[in-house]
């Protein structure tokens, strides 16, 4: 079973949309055939699970996003492993999850914007990667281009930062956790797949249209999640109106989205 933190959002109920119906036809409407961009994003890796979004690409030929952070790279020699499999599909992009993880004391870390640039810094140059996308840790923040989005919590300084500096940070619009906790249900692969859906048709997501899914590498060691896992990717196959695209295809420029409730933003609930 899977588990969700994701926006606080009430379901509207879309009209149909009439189609050209050729003259000397009964005109009939017919909703539109709406096509919708999944982005998968696996975080904190590489970590025991990471080969399993390494096959998971591989199996279903999934373009995946992996946001890394340094500390664990160089951990042990299996983890440089796992992180050299990682650079050598070409199905999966790397990220910037910062080199430290901010030590797991997010606040502390976040009072101190020009410590967090640095870290992100050392771990572009430690892993040597070819991008700036970034995403931080602990915090759902938007940056790129004219498009920006903030967390509820501290951070906005280092985000500005960052964005200053050149690096485009990534935030999600909705987290699946294999473990409940305070706020936080627990969701099948079907579940979620019905949660997708209502998001991108009642435009409950930064951009309409695109949704951003987060995801932990080290939770995929749980096969009951895992396969919860695997059954929502093959559902949004067979539907027909999903794409699954990197980050890189993220459309960055884009007219500003529409507002959105301070009660809907996407928040980590002290789940990283």
């Amino acid at each position: 079973m899977g588990t969700l933190v994701l926006f606080s959002f009430h379901p509207e109920r879309k009209g149909s949309v009439p189609v050209d119906i050729p003259t000397g036809h009964h005109a009939v409407s017919h909703p539109a055939e709406q096509r919708y961009t999944l982005y998968l994003t696996f975080d904190d890796g590489p970590s025991p699970g990471s080969q399993i979004v390494n096959q998971l690409s591989q199996k279903d030929s999934l373009q995946i996003n992996v946001f890394l952070v340094g500390r664990n790279v160089f951990l042990n020699n299996k983890n440089r492993d796992l992180f050299r499999n990682y650079q050598g599909n070409p199905l999966i992009e790397l990220g910037n999850h910062s080199y430290t993880h901010a030590g797991r004391h997010y606040k502390r870390y976040f009072k101190d914007p020009a410590g967090v640039v640095a870290d992100f810094n050392r771990n572009r140059d430690s892993l040597k990667l070819d991008n700036n996308f970034a995403r931080l840790p602990g915090r759902n923040f938007f940056r790129m281009d004219t498009l920006s989005r903030d967390d509820i919590s501290n951070g906005k300084e280092a985000a500005d930062m960052l964005a200053n500096k050149g690096y485009e940070l990534f935030g999600w619009d909705l987290e699946w956790r294999r473990q409940p906790g305070k706020g936080i249900g627990v969701h099948t692969g079907a579940g979620m797949m019905d949660i997708v859906e209502k998001m991108l048709e009642n435009k409950k997501t930064f951009l309409p249209g695109h949704l951003i899914l987060l995801l932990h590498d080290h939770e995929l060691r749980d096969e009951d999640f895992r396969k919860e896992l695997e059954d929502f990717i093959q559902r949004a196959k067979a539907a027909g109106k999903f794409n699954f695209q990197h980050l890189s295809t993220y459309p960055s420029h884009h007219p500003s989205p529409s507002a959105i409730d301070s009660d809907s933003a996407a928040h980590l609930l002290n789940s990283e």
